[in-house]
């Protein structure tokens, strides 16, 4: 039955992200040869950048929407507060989400280095004693009779890069202006091409930014004649890399369900799985900025009067 949650886990497009991440970085690195093989022929110089912005851009709202997948799925998936929790609700939980109080929920965890200690929190389940971080990231992988001690201290740490992980990915997404340009008209311009600072009285004494690669977008300001315009340098190396780390996360949730649901029918044979742990320098490398300059914003007021 399509209704069945053991039919969303065994269906689910757990690894989206990161397959559309893998083709639209290699199409941006080998742009020359895409072009022709998309395009049927080689693209002028405009056109050429206008296919690389489309690239680019398309990366960068793929992170966003795995953010926001992700988060889908961990606010689902939290046992607390519920009275069931088994993952038999999945559907439910996902259909009934209410956006604004996710929203919410991120900005606390962005903004609160405490908000994700509840994944510490005990709880049973199964007849286990584990931490709620366990049952959403890790499930069914609880007997400690059956695995070594090793295993768990691995998950112990692993669960504390996963929270310092979820920060980053708070910290990202909050800036939904962003986001919002891309999803709501795509109202995003190449308006900038190059920055120069220089002292007044020393104009020669110049420090160059390259922005051929940016795109900007207006967000609102203090009051409703303040405009502001925020310039972004791409970064498809972090982009992609960000985007490999949460589309992790996602795979963690959904394939120890997945694996967990087929041994309980009885019918299959014991398999070996990989148990994936997180550290964070590897997370810190996947959070680095390869770009000189980034996050640029202008001012400005509309003048209503006329004049």
């Amino acid at each position: 039955m399509i209704f069945d949650p053991k039919i969303f886990y065994q269906t689910y497009l757990q690894d989206y992200h990161k397959i559309k991440a893998t083709y639209l970085k290699k199409m941006i690195d080998e742009l020359t040869k895409f072009e022709i093989e998309v395009f049927g022929k080689e693209q002028s110089h405009e056109e050429q950048k206008t296919f690389k912005r489309v690239l680019l851009c398309d990366l960068r709202q793929t992170y966003f929407h795995s953010i926001e997948t992700f988060f889908e799925l961990f606010f689902a998936l939290n046992p607390q507060g519920k009275k069931y929790f088994d993952d038999e609700y999945i559907l439910y939980q996902l259909t009934n989400s209410d956006w604004r109080k996710n929203l919410k929920k991120i900005e606390n965890i962005a903004l609160n280095k405490e908000a994700l200690g509840f994944l510490n929190d005990k709880m049973t389940f199964l007849g286990f004693d584990i931490t709620v971080g366990q049952y959403i990231f890790y499930m069914g992988i609880f007997n400690r009779k059956l695995l070594p001690q090793n295993v768990f201290d691995n998950m112990e740490d692993s669960m504390e890069a996963i929270k310092y992980g979820i920060q980053v990915l708070a910290n990202d997404f909050i800036k939904k202006e962003e986001y919002n340009a891309y999803k709501h008209g795509l109202r995003i311009i190449p308006a900038v091409n190059k920055i120069i600072f220089a002292p007044v009285d020393e104009i020669e004494r110049k420090i160059h930014f390259d922005l051929s690669n940016s795109m900007s977008y207006y967000s609102k300001g203090k009051d409703k004649d303040e405009l502001k315009i925020n310039t972004l340098v791409f970064d498809p190396n972090r982009d992609h890399k960000m985007i490999m780390f949460c589309s992790n996360l996602i795979h963690l949730m959904i394939e120890y369900r997945k694996i967990s649901m087929d041994k309980n029918k009885g019918d299959k044979k014991k398999e070996k799985f990989p148990i994936i742990f997180f550290g964070r320098n590897e997370i810190d490398e996947c959070n680095k900025t390869n770009v000189e300059i980034q996050d640029l914003v202008y001012t400005m007021k509309i003048d209503k009067s006329g004049k």
